[in-house]
């Protein structure tokens, strides 16, 4: 007897709350953490009426809507009882653009592209010199890849180095920087960023601003020294000599402390 009249009270608690739930109806949509889309977007995406029974909204279907969109990583969705729906998006945050041979793009720091924002982000440096056919949601390989990995280290030293570098240009076997401050080409090789920003910040903050016009480049790519030479940037192949291979002969070497 016990067990019926606790199996029946139960059963009772479950249609009382049954019919509460279904009276909250949802009033409002709060949006928060978007710095690229707007709450207006995101309530588009979302797809959700006022008015709408509030426990009868997919909370899954609604993430999963809001992720189709390339700039959102992660949606998360939850009631906020009693007649409101609280959305927290996750942006992909582009670090660059990209200019390819038909359109221009953007790319996060895990390389996945996507497209330029709505409201363009002028401060952002562009890679250039782009041959691959892109699209959004690719993730980029190769010597773009590197692009992006010294663009997002830059961004790890702080916010006047990652300023200072306005294209990051693709060439066979480099990629070549050029800062806001100068028109230089600043050859960057591949990989070992960490030092190579280092000698980029004593160029910038030491050499550069001296105005001296005896160099037509700067080359980051050996350990020690900031070497500054003469060549033609834009000629074939790698475009630079090495100073080891006793090309460079008017070459300038700058010791890094």
């Amino acid at each position: 007897m016990n067990l019926v009249l606790v199996i029946s009270a139960l059963a009772a608690l479950y249609l009382v709350s049954q019919g509460w739930k279904n009276r909250l109806l949802l009033e409002n949509v709060s949006v928060y953490d978007t710095h690229i889309l707007t709450d207006s977007q995101v309530k588009e995406l979302a797809n959700v009426r006022e008015g709408s029974p509030l426990y009868q909204l997919s909370l899954l279907r609604i993430s999963e809507r809001l992720e189709r969109n390339p700039f959102v990583k992660e949606a998360v969705v939850v009631r906020a009882l009693p007649y409101d729906l609280a959305i927290t998006i996750h942006e992909r945050n582009p670090i660059a653009l990209v200019s390819t041979v038909n359109s221009m793009l953007s790319v996060d720091d895990r390389g996945i592209v996507l497209p330029v924002p709505l409201e363009r982000k002028n401060d952002l440096p562009v890679i250039t010199n782009v041959k691959a056919q892109l699209q959004v949601g690719d993730t980029v390989k190769g010597n773009l890849m590197q692009a992006v990995k010294f663009i997002t280290d830059a961004g790890k030293y702080g916010p006047s180095l990652s300023a200072s570098i306005a294209e990051v240009r693709l060439m066979e076997g480099n990629i070549v920087a050029y800062a806001t401050s100068s028109s230089l080409p600043i050859i960057i090789g591949k990989g070992d960023f960490e030092r190579k920003l280092l000698y980029l910040h004593e160029f910038l903050t030491k050499v550069a601003d001296t105005g001296s016009s005896d160099y037509s480049y700067v080359d980051l790519r050996y350990d020690g020294q900031i070497v500054l030479g003469n060549a033609d940037a834009e000629s074939s192949g790698s475009g630079f000599r090495s100073p080891s291979s006793g090309t460079s002969a008017e070459g300038v070497s700058e010791k890094v402390n």
